[in-house]
């Protein structure tokens, strides 16, 4: 089996820092924002789209980002 495409990339951040990844992923890099399905809006966080690929951006407590080796 080849992988050819990943559908999206999820990544999180703490609600408060939801406002900040907005402005940094939408404003300063220009990516476009995509509605979330209306089931999954109370949770918070938004998606964007580069091209065809999406980005989920999600809400997590408790993860040390200090700590943390993960990137796209």
């Amino acid at each position: 089996m080849k992988v050819i495409r990943i559908h999206h990339v999820q990544i999180t951040v703490t609600a408060e820092q939801v406002d900040a990844a907005r402005g940094f992923y939408l404003d300063g890099l220009g990516f476009t924002e995509i509605p979330k399905p209306e089931a999954l809006v109370k949770r918070g966080g938004f998606w964007f789209e580069i091209g065809d690929q999406q980005v989920h951006v999600g809400v997590e407590a408790g993860v040390d980002r200090a700590a943390t080796k993960a990137h796209l």
